[in-house]
């Protein structure tokens, strides 16, 4: 059931992307929380809108969740990047529960960008799933 919800709240954000399926399906296997597979999908979809292979950051940022220090193996490898991004959130939200997503992007925990990222993804999920359960 949980693929079934992520993939179609996924395919509303980019309903031809060719890595959605994919993506959604490692988020699942990854034995991510609901919780933290709403993270997921709204990390995955701001920064790389669910393209497996997007690089940034001048090449050092890899796959749809924008890995940094990470095998370049995660630009085909869905369940390696998802595996890892999983590992470097659940890091994040355990060091900074008040913006979640700090450590994940490289901020202090009291920063003001730390704080602006977090609200964003968590605003986003939240739009794309309407709460916190399935």
């Amino acid at each position: 059931m949980m693929l079934a919800i992520l993939l179609v709240a996924m395919l509303r954000m980019v309903p031809h992307g060719r890595d959605v399926e994919a993506i959604a399906r490692a988020i699942v296997d990854s034995g991510a929380t609901w919780t933290e597979a709403t993270w997921l999908a709204a990390v995955g979809y701001r920064e790389g809108s669910y393209q497996l292979g997007v690089v940034g950051d001048q090449g050092r940022a890899l796959c749809t969740f924008q890995l940094h220090n990470a095998p370049r193996a995660v630009l085909t490898d869905a369940g390696r990047c998802t595996r890892i991004a999983l590992r470097r959130l659940r890091h994040s939200m355990a060091a900074c529960p008040s913006a979640p997503l700090a450590e994940y992007a490289g901020a202090p925990c009291t920063s003001k960008v730390a704080g602006r990222i977090s609200r964003d993804r968590d605003a986003l999920r939240r739009r794309m799933f309407g709460g916190e359960t399935p």
